[in-house]
């Protein structure tokens, strides 16, 4: 009896298949859902606007222009004889700069043009009968000048390791986004799942509410037909037509559930399509599932919430090395080399004939680096922080990986008493039907015994989607729901 039964249940799915019915799996479903819901081109744009960001970064070691112009006159106080008098001078600088994030380094190319017009007075020599005057020079004069320069850390930032903090920390903040984006698509998609397994629920318990009815009415034919022959007293055909009435009930109130289910799956696809379909699930499916040591040793090692955990771990210590960098003596070498040249005449002034030569060392040594060794110490307690937290998330997922694995379990056991109960309420309605046949029996019995018949199957069917469930919550636990 229980493999008929089964076997019964396990048809109805190719029935429906043979009957033409367009169906829709759960799969089919999430994935029309990805196309077109919000919240997947939400967590697509997190990802993408980090990264952005993070190219930002880069912006430090694009190439800069600068320029920078000046005028300024003086009236000045004479010191000396050879002192002049009023002094205007123009000029202006431009050139470009560049920061190298590969080894810290700034290499500068400039052009800088200066003009001098001073007022000298002659140097008179008061000699008689005649002074001699001696003539203080040309009044004008142009000076244009050449400059490369680059300058090298030796100690701190050497590499570039500063120049490239920001961006290196930024990387881990795009990868806990990604992870980030994973968990909230996986909560949509668990949702969306357990929206359809109680589209699934409707569907089957609309099976069995309309088998329901169809016995009813078979049974109300046959009543009006013994009625007929006086058979059977009228109180029988009036309470078969009452069980008919409450079977159509249910079964009218069992496809609103259905078809309000139906359009709210349809609305978070954005597809009409599924307003001629119907769910294709095996609600009375049975899997395996690892041991409880062996799932949460498999939590351990691919949980996302404890990969987050572990990319800011890294992050801090990334941040740690910086602030000890802060902390270092700091040495620059720099190496300058230009040509220039100048001439009271302006198209001679062109002429770079000089040479600019510079070589230099600059050493910075910080008496006290309070704020850096304060800063690694919050950051160390940071790590340790994040440290107990991985535990205590530990502790949790190992407790509701537990305790899922028990309920599925015995959803088990619920499920295998289902099966017999109905094996039971098939096998005590055949026997009252046989009574009451014979003559033996009362019809009340009857409509009774296959209301229990229907009830036990309802319960069978919900305990199933109830089982399915816990089964999408244990997936989404261990993160096997969005890949």
């Amino acid at each position: 009896m229980k493999k008929r039964v089964l076997f019964g249940l396990a048809l109805v799915p190719l029935l429906t298949q043979a009957l033409g019915a367009e169906t829709i799996t759960m799969g089919s479903f999430v994935e029309l859902v990805k196309e077109k819901h919000p919240l997947f081109e939400r967590e697509a744009l997190s990802s993408q606007i980090q990264s952005k960001n993070r190219e930002s970064y880069l912006g430090s070691q694009d190439w800069t222009i600068f320029s920078s112009p000046y005028y300024a006159y003086q009236e000045l106080l004479a010191t000396s004889s050879f002192s002049p008098e009023k002094i205007q001078m123009a000029g202006a600088s431009v050139g470009v700069d560049k920061v190298f994030l590969g080894t810290g380094g700034r290499m500068s190319l400039s052009w800088s043009s200066d003009y001098t017009d001073q007022e000298v007075p002659d140097i008179v020599i008061p000699i008689p009968p005649d002074p001699i005057v001696i003539p203080a020079g040309a009044a004008e004069f142009f000076q244009h000048k050449a400059y490369l320069t680059y300058t090298q850390p030796l100690l701190q930032n050497r590499g570039g390791y500063l120049d490239r903090l920001s961006y290196d920390l930024s990387s881990y903040t795009i990868d806990m986004t990604d992870i980030q984006a994973a968990e909230n698509e996986e909560a949509l998609i668990l949702d969306l799942g357990m929206r359809f397994l109680d589209w699934v629920l409707f569907e089957e318990q609309k099976r069995i509410a309309q088998e329901r009815l169809e016995l009813a009415e078979e049974q109300l034919a046959q009543t009006r037909r013994k009625r007929a022959a006086n058979l059977v007293d009228r109180v029988d055909v009036l309470r078969s037509e009452d069980a008919v009435h409450l079977a159509r009930q249910g079964v009218m109130l069992i496809e609103s559930q259905w078809k309000s289910k139906q359009a709210e799956l349809a609305v978070l696809a954005q597809s009409g399509d599924i307003y001629a379909q119907s769910p294709q699930f095996d609600l009375y499916s049975i899997e395996a599932l690892p041991g409880p040591d062996e799932a949460v040793l498999q939590l351990r090692e691919k949980s996302r919430i404890l990969e987050t955990l572990t990319i800011r771990q890294n992050q801090l210590l990334r941040m740690k090395a910086g602030f000890g960098e802060t902390s270092r003596p700091q040495m620059f070498l720099s190496f300058g080399a230009g040509l220039q040249g100048g001439d009271p005449e302006f198209g001679s002034s062109f002429e770079l004939d000089r040479p600019d030569v510079l070589v230099a060392l600059d050493f910075r040594y910080p008496l006290g680096s309070r704020t850096a060794q304060a800063e690694i110490a919050r950051t160390d307690l940071e790590i340790e922080q994040i440290e107990k937290d991985k535990e205590k998330v530990v502790l949790d997922l190992e407790a509701a990986v537990r305790n899922l694995l028990i309920l599925i379990d015995e959803f088990e056991g619920i499920l295998s008493i289902d099966q017999k109960r109905i094996e039971s309420a098939v096998a005590k309605t055949r026997e009252e039907l046989r009574l009451y046949n014979q003559g033996r029996g009362i019809l009340t019995f009857v409509i009774q015994s296959r209301d229990s018949e229907q009830q036990a199957k309802l319960t069978y069917a919900q305990n199933a989607a109830s089982y399915h469930k816990l089964l999408m919550q244990y997936r989404a636990l261990m993160d096997e729901l969005h890949s």
